[in-house]
């Protein structure tokens, strides 16, 4: 009771919602019968206020002098939650001093006892007036709920009122809607997947639950929502109310744990809202991990409804052209009423034609009718998953080139096809993975970076100007397949957790081998996939005035076309981190270090060098051009000066300290069969570490091979520089091999015929070897993706040696314990021939089982 001996008691109403509110969610209350009961909670104290004012004055329930207590927005709608808005119209039939007078009194006794409520004061023809001026009024005036007071006024407001409300100026109220959600939709994110929905007036919130329920009512002259069941199918509408009751419940455990009006389930926030809702951690999951990707779910749900209901409703005012007049686009499918449809839906059973129909939405600009969009969905889950016809591939190929390749792909995405045809992307979906500064989930980061490339076509932006020029020589559909898997990798379980973008590149090769991509192409794609993140690191946290710096982009890189498509990739990466990140001082950094690589690369392929020497030139012309990418001008000229030494000695060597600890060694020599294995081996002799290594094979035979050891400083002693020196021109000159110590091969585990197999001989790492025998025409390339250990390295090229296999050029890469390793094979002058590849692999294979075991 509000009133108790002869006053009225102070009420703290949101800690009484808020004990409710817990009470029904430990009960396992649903989402609509918790605010329903908070909603009662809130009526029984206002309906008491009202009459305790109208009695005082004399005045039974307020019925002689017609003002009613109505209920309006989302109190009228029965959804409070602790902290929502208590909305309330006082209802009279006209202004007289009397009603005006007993609305004041109404108002502040419900301020004196401590209700916070958002109220209006209008008769009967205001109603009218405000609603059809301005529309957040009209909505809320459709919500209207009796309370307490003058029956009679609020049945006129029902019976004369109400239906001015629903029904007049329709045309304008439709306008005005859809003009309203797309701005709430931009204003709040434009997308169903931020890492930090708002639940309430985002995209698949709650506020497009009740835009459905506004146009079902005033548009397609509904009573509700239950009545959507004749427009949806039995499956769509009860997902709708389970998304609706999931959103309800959400919104109450977020209002409960916040302690205030907040409907943002922002970071701080989801882990107890996870645990309120009844989620727990699992082996693969966090509990708000659980929760997040439910409630993407079940956002894109209500999106999927609110899609069909505003585009039934705007189609009540737009005239088409009687229904015969069809255009033809190929043999199934046509236009008609400016909507894709198909001559029979049957034919969709057939991938082919499914990826035929998103090739017409591509090239047409035209959406699917309800009913082709509905069969395309009920599609999805008979879609292979580990077969691809190279008819379907070749639609798909011709979507990345097309110009709404964007729209496509994300109309694929939404209906669920696109999760089906690369279910390595599927894996991405409603994926979150809580990163510095990223605003996405994983799947809808990847289309927003396609999104903001594709922009790039049509932006007259100054800004953009030089990233859109270097659009143009870039081939589009290898660049836009590349942003799309560019981050499978985060798909990844958790025992392959560590570099996304290593775990992506050795996915992503069986993904191109089944859609058919050239061998040109798939270097390429494998290439940006592999190395997306390089860029970046190299443009925050390295100098870019420093000269090893631009040298070691170019060297990965090797031609500009791999360089303008990587920094295409970077933007569209960077830029889809979130609305903001992509700021001009980013663009400043990632501009200069693009410019002076590009000029570093055309100065090589130049012979720009500052101080012409013919010598010089000759040296340039025996190198290999990655030699030249790799090396600044000072490096090569020191390298070219001790390739003079090569006259009086058979050997050369250079050790060099380096500031962080590591140390690179220089060998020079004549090629001979063997050589990398030798210097490795008496490396490894002596405990020393190999980090990185490059090398690199003139056409005079002139070898010139760079080792970076990693752990010189810690087992530096006096004397070491002397002593490997010695080492190595023993072994080098000498023509003997240190011995690898007698080992057994046992069997291999896997045939190695096939292009690439996967090593289960780390439980942190999963090994993965590949011989590519198409990409160049003079080598074979092997690499190797394997747990590093101590001699590794000298176990894979003594296997080399022992198989005559010849290493003409290597990258070797070790980080983070994992050696990534590519060499450049040749036997008998030529590439490696099938028996020999055979046996390499063979060989190798059983080298790590062996390791390992």
């Amino acid at each position: 009771m509000l009133f108790r001996n002869g006053t009225y008691m102070k009420l703290n109403v949101t800690e009484i919602l808020c004990n409710k509110a817990a009470e029904l969610m430990q009960s396992g209350f649903s989402g609509m019968s918790a605010v329903y009961a908070l909603t009662e909670v809130v009526d029984h104290i206002l309906v008491e206020a009202f009459d305790a004012v109208v009695g005082e004055r004399g005045e039974v329930a307020g019925r002689s002098r017609g003002l009613a207590l109505v209920a309006v927005g989302g109190y009228g709608r029965m959804e409070v939650a602790p902290y929502s808005d208590i909305d309330i119209m006082l209802l009279s039939k006209d202004r007289n001093s009397v009603n005006t007078n007993a609305a004041q009194d109404v108002l502040y006794r419900m301020w004196d006892i401590g209700l916070n409520i958002s109220h209006s004061f209008r008769t009967l023809s205001e109603c009218v007036e405000d609603s059809l001026s301005d529309l957040k009024t009209r909505t809320s005036l459709i919500e209207s709920r009796f309370l307490a007071g003058s029956m009679d006024v609020f049945q006129e407001f029902k019976r004369d009122i109400y239906q001015k409300l629903l029904f007049k100026d329709r045309k304008d109220f439709i306008r005005d809607m859809l003009r309203e959600t797309d701005g709430r939709h931009k204003t709040y994110g434009d997308t169903v997947y931020l890492l930090e929905p708002n639940v309430k007036e985002g995209r698949g919130g709650l506020r497009d639950i009740h835009s459905v329920s506004w146009f079902a009512r005033v548009v397609l002259r509904m009573n509700g929502l239950g009545d959507l069941k004749g427009m949806l199918s039995g499956s769509d509408y009860k997902h709708f109310m389970k998304a609706f009751d999931f959103l309800l419940k959400a919104r109450l455990c977020l209002h409960s744990v916040s302690k205030r009006r907040n409907d943002v389930l922002s970071f701080e926030f989801q882990e107890a809202v996870a645990h309120g809702l009844g989620f727990k951690d699992t082996k693969r999951f966090l509990s708000e991990e659980i929760l997040m990707r439910l409630y993407f779910k079940k956002a894109g749900n209500v999106t999927d409804v609110l899609r069909k209901v505003m585009h039934t409703s705007g189609r009540q005012y737009v005239s088409f052209a009687p229904s015969f007049f069809i255009r033809k686009i190929t043999d199934d499918f046509s236009l008609s009423k400016d909507e894709i449809i198909i001559r029979d839906k049957s034919l969709l059973r057939h991938t082919e034609k499914v990826l035929e129909a998103f090739h017409v939405y591509s090239i047409t600009g035209k959406q699917f009718s309800a009913q082709v969009r509905e069969a395309i969905r009920g599609r999805a889950i008979f879609i292979s998953k580990k077969k691809v016809s190279k008819k379907a591939a070749a639609y798909f190929w011709e979507i990345l080139k097309g110009n709404r390749a964007c729209a496509t792909l994300r109309e694929m995405h939404d209906t669920g096809i696109l999760d089906r045809f690369i279910p390595e992307f599927g894996r991405l979906r409603h994926l979150v993975l809580y990163e510095p500064y990223h605003r996405y989930t994983v799947d809808e980061h990847t289309l927003v970076a396609l999104k903001n490339i594709e922009n790039l076509k049509h932006t007259q932006h100054v800004k953009f100007h030089y990233l859109a020029e270097t659009l143009k020589g870039v081939k589009q559909e290898v660049l836009y397949l590349s942003v799309l898997l560019h981050d499978v990798g985060k798909g990844a379980p958790q025992e392959h957790s560590g570099r996304h973008e290593e775990y992506g590149y050795r996915i992503i090769k069986g993904i191109l081998e089944r859609l058919n991509i050239g061998s040109n192409d798939r270097t390429k794609i494998e290439f940006l996939v592999k190395n997306h993140i390089l860029l970046s690191r190299l443009a925050l946290t390295r100098d870019t005035n420093a000269p090893e710096t631009i040298t070691q982009l170019a060297e990965v890189v090797e031609t500009e076309e791999n360089l303008k498509a990587l920094y295409l990739m970077t933007y569209a990466d960077m830029s889809a981190v979130n609305p903001h990140f992509w700021t001009d001082w980013k663009a400043y950094l990632f501009h200069d270090i693009f410019t002076k690589t590009i000029d570093h690369m055309r100065g090589v392929k130049g012979r720009c060098f500052s101080k012409p020497d013919k010598k010089l030139e000759g040296f340039l012309e025996d190198m290999p051009e990655r030699y030249l990418m790799a090396n600044a001008e000072d490096t090569i000229r020191s390298d070219y000066a001790l390739s003079l030494k090569i006259r009086t000695e058979q050997v050369v060597i250079s050790i060099s300290s380096r500031p962080d600890n590591t140390a690179e060694i220089n060998v020079i020599t004549g090629d001979r069969p063997g050589l990398f294995s030798r210097i490795v081996g008496a490396l490894s002799f002596r405990g020393l570490n190999i980090l990185q290594a490059r090398l690199y094979t003139g056409k005079t035979g002139l070898v010139i091979d760079k080792v970076l050891l990693s752990n010189w400083q810690g087992i530096w002693w006096q004397g070491i520089e002397e002593q490997i020196r010695a080492d190595l021109k023993d072994i080098v000159s000498e023509d003997r091999q240190w011995a690898a110590g007698g080992r057994h091969w046992g069997q291999s585990p896997c045939p190695p015929s096939a292009g690439h197999c996967l090593l289960p001989v780390s439980k942190r790492t999963e090994s993965f070897i590949e011989i590519d025998n198409e990409t160049s025409d003079e080598y074979t390339i092997l690499e190797l993706f394997l747990p590093d250990r101590i001699g590794l390295l000298s176990d894979i090229s003594s296997q080399l040696y022992l198989h005559e296999t010849d290493i003409i050029s290597a990258v070797i890469n070790t980080e983070d314990a994992v050696a990534w390793d590519v060499f450049y094979l040749q036997h008998a002058g030529g590439k490696l021939d099938a028996e020999t590849i055979f046996n390499v692999v063979n060989a190798i294979q059983n080298s790590a089982i062996w390791s390992y075991a």
